[in-house]
Formats: structure tokens, sequence, C-alpha cells
């Protein structure tokens, strides 16, 4: 898997294709769920970290940058996930990272090499 197998269209088309053990869809992507998760800015936070916000029970706080960092269009598929885990460490601060939840570095900003 690479950086850009991360596409939300891309990720749907390798989720409809998995079958299950009986050759059936492993999962049902007609049905699906979305989620919205607040996250309030707060430059207290260190980078690349989130926290419970204290003020907004069920929210979060990070840093913008770590906010900024995020990705917006994650995809969890239920108790069994897909593992779309892309380990890599960062060049600059060699921090690891799992590139499907980042779109640069949250850490040092350092943007991913575009060939991965």
């Amino acid at each position: 898997m690479n950086k850009k197998d991360f596409d939300p269209l891309k990720i749907l088309d390798i989720t409809n294709n998995i079958q299950n053990a009986a050759g059936g869809a492993m999962f049902n992507t007609h049905s699906c769920e979305e989620v919205k998760v607040n996250i309030r800015p707060n430059k207290d936070v260190a980078l690349g970290k989130f926290k419970s916000d204290p003020l907004l029970p069920g929210c979060h706080i990070a840093h913008p940058i770590t906010i900024e960092a995020m990705r917006k269009d994650l995809f969890v598929l239920g108790d069994e996930f897909i593992d779309l885990e892309l380990k890599y460490e960062c060049i600059k601060c060699r921090k690891e990272l799992d590139l499907q939840f980042w779109m640069f570095c949250p850490y040092c900003e350092t943007p991913f090499p575009s060939d991965l």
C-alpha cells in the first residue's frame, strides 16, 4: 500500500472487492455511517497529540497544525476492520507515523515524499 491508496474512492473499491471465506462480500459498503469528530484548536496541546476537551464533553482539542495534518476522510470498517496501516518514519523528526491518518508530519510539518 502506498500513500495514493488512501483516496476514499480507492479504499471503497478495495473494500467492495474483499470476499469472506464463503465467497460473499466481507463488508456492506452500501450501509454506512458518517461520524463527525469535533476537534477544537488549542496551541497548548503538543503537536501530533489529542486531548479531551475540558469545555465540551465528547469533543477533543489538538494543536492547529495537528488538525491541519489530519486526513479528513478516515475509514473504519467495524470490529473486523482491514488493516490499512502504512508505517512511515519522518525523514526530519524521525517520528513513526501511520500514513492512513496524516497528510504531512504533524510533529514537524515535513511533507511526505511524493513517491510514497
